[in-house]
């Protein structure tokens, strides 16, 4: 086997970011929670006494928003620079191991913007008040 061999893709790359996409995308909906979704459920006419117990969330803010950084950076790690193992089962061509990584890409792009708003809205919130 000669020592410098073209890697193919790594097919077990989408398989192994998904509870990292999973656990980022469910903490930065938490995080979420005690801010940022009470204000998306008003903007859709959807009120009531139980949004105020939203906030009871809010001290776990700073620490889902950490999870999520982290578990986002994980996903990416594994999708974009993860080396193969060697005799990786994928072909370079493969079309199932492209359209997996695609798929890959493209939820890690859905949990990165669902990680960045609630980063984003006290930056931003200042400009509506």
């Amino acid at each position: 086997m000669p020592l410098l061999t073209p890697r193919a893709p790594d097919a077990a790359a989408p398989a192994r970011s998904a509870p990292a996409l999973v656990t980022a995308g469910v903490a930065a909906l938490l995080a979420s929670g005690c801010c940022v979704a009470p204000l998306a459920f008003a903007l859709l006419g959807i009120s009531g006494a139980w949004i105020g117990r939203m906030r009871r969330i809010e001290p776990w803010s700073p620490w889902l928003l950490g999870l999520a950084v982290a578990c986002v950076g994980v996903a990416a790690w594994q999708i974009w620079r993860r080396p193969v193992a060697a005799g990786g089962s994928c072909a370079v061509d493969d079309a199932a191991c492209r359209q997996a990584r695609r798929w890959a890409r493209r939820w890690f792009w859905v949990v990165l913007v669902l990680t960045l708003i609630p980063l984003l809205v006290p930056v931003a919130a200042p400009w509506f008040y």
